[in-house]
């Protein structure tokens, strides 16, 4: 009993001591930084901070205004709406995709991973987190390049299109006082008694008159009146003398105010769905930029989203708005299906944008990107045609810059370069690697266009350079 009291003491005294330190084991490793608690019994996932309201992606930031700030209620499906109604919005910087972005360059800093117990999987990485390849787009002017142009029109062969007869055209220059350009003034064209044409100077004091469209071939000469504010003044046109006519409009003075329309008409068919989603990531650093411009315009946004025929909607249009909250909120319901077929309804769309949206009849810089990759239906069962929208837009004073996006065709490069030519904008059309049409980004296109000198952009950059260039034109001409 002596002998084994000893090592009785000891047993008892080792029972103490681990009692006392609750069974810890001690480790050298590093201690994770904290995590959240995982009831499953699995590893902890690695905390990621983020903004307190932000949505972590596109689908989420939609999910999020379509129901809780509209309640869920689906938008009103009509040709044409009133102004749209103001969305509640907190006020937060925002990164280049147009998300709320924390203070570091738009990507959400990852703490250290806590490391998986043994035979544990590692947590994945959220793959909405991934930063999306920026689209990239090119930009063509078929007035600059314009005996390339007729060639392209002479070789065209693919069929369904509405020829116009541009090869002869004439600018119309219209300027007031000290021989300043004059923006948004008013021009009539008459072959004798007869108005053939109407517009409105854009934002360098120029419009493009082209008589072959008029059907005026016996006509030798025309008389050409500019009128701004109550300023009025007339010119004589002789054919084939001169390529420019310029009007002067005595003591005729452009107004200080900077205004600013712009529309965005959106083919929202299937195939559409990454240049859909770019613009709604975009559309607030697209935005700021814009509104950023010295001095600063006075903005109004307009949307016209189409489809086809048979589809959940043919057109669906929201008028102008100065409000950036409720154009986001109206642009993010959006949503790419249907379609099936190449042609849209382009002409539909285009009817919508000239004839039912509410321009600004003040002197404005008025701007619409046709974002598509399919041409309209020729013949189609509208009787607004997509010529009748180029007439509309010219008498409007609104400058149409179609952007072709992936896979478009030969019938929808035609018709949009008529769109942009004839509005005196320019082709704009995504870029991919060699030999491709659609896919990763690159600077390559297969379109005809790629035949002549083009740059390539960001798509976002290339919207925002186009609206600083006319803006600039239009401070210019004041």
């Amino acid at each position: 009993m002596a002998q084994r009291l000893p090592l009785l003491m000891f047993t008892m005294i080792l029972i103490v001591s681990l009692t006392a330190c609750g069974g810890t084991q001690v480790s050298q490793q590093p201690a994770p930084p904290p995590a959240a608690e995982n009831s499953g019994g699995g590893a902890a996932a690695p905390a990621v901070p983020e903004p307190a309201s932000a949505p972590s992606s596109v689908d989420e930031y939609t999910s999020d205004a379509s129901e809780a700030e509209v309640g869920g209620a689906p938008p009103v499906v009509a040709e044409r709406e009133g102004p749209m109604a103001v969305a509640p919005t907190a006020t937060v910087s925002a990164g280049a995709s147009g998300l709320p972005a924390p203070a570091t360059d738009g990507m959400i800093a990852e703490a250290p991973a806590a490391a998986p117990e043994s035979g544990a999987p590692m947590p994945r990485p959220d793959p909405r987190q991934a930063p999306e390849a920026a689209i990239k787009a090119g930009e063509i002017n078929d007035n600059e390049q314009f005996a390339a142009y007729l060639d392209y029109l002479q070789g065209y062969s693919w069929g369904n299109v509405r020829h116009a007869d541009v090869s002869e055209r004439y600018v119309l220059r219209v300027l007031g006082e000290g021989q300043r350009p004059l923006h948004d003034a008013r021009v009539t064209v008459y072959d004798g008694e007869r108005q053939i044409f109407q517009g409105r100077t854009y934002a360098d004091g120029r419009a493009l008159f082209m008589p072959r469209i008029s059907d005026t071939q016996q006509t030798t000469e025309f008389r050409v009146v500019a009128a701004y504010g109550a300023v009025q003044g007339e010119a004589l046109l002789r054919r084939g003398e001169v390529e420019v006519v310029e009007i002067g409009l005595r003591g005729a003075t452009p107004e200080e105010a900077l205004r600013l329309d712009l529309l965005f008409m959106l083919d929202t068919t299937g195939s559409m769905e990454d240049e859909l989603r770019r613009i709604q990531q975009t559309i607030d650093s697209i935005a700021e930029r814009i509104d950023a411009f010295t001095p600063r315009p006075a903005i109004h946004y307009g949307l016209v989203a189409y489809k086809d025929v048979d589809d959940e909607y043919v057109t669906r249009s929201f008028d102008f708005t100065p409000d950036l909250a409720a154009f986001r909120l109206e642009l993010a319901r959006l949503s790419a299906n249907g379609g099936g077929d190449t042609p849209e309804a382009v002409d539909e769309a285009l009817y919508d944008g000239m004839m039912v949206l509410q321009w600004r009849d003040e002197p404005t810089v008025r701007i619409a990107f046709l974002v598509a990759d399919a041409g309209p239906h020729v013949p189609g069962p509208s009787q607004f045609t997509y010529l009748d929208g180029i007439r509309e837009a010219v008498a409007r004073g609104v400058k149409i810059y179609p952007v072709a996006a992936s896979n478009t065709e030969p019938q929808a490069e035609y018709v949009f370069r008529q769109l942009a030519q004839q509005t005196m904008a320019s082709f704009i059309f995504l870029t991919y690697q060699p030999g491709a049409s659609s896919g990763a980004p690159g600077e390559s296109t297969p379109l005809e266009a790629g035949e002549q000198a083009y740059t390539v952009e960001r798509l976002d950059d290339l919207i925002v350079g186009i609206v600083e260039r006319e803006l600039r034109a239009a401070v210019g001409a004041r």
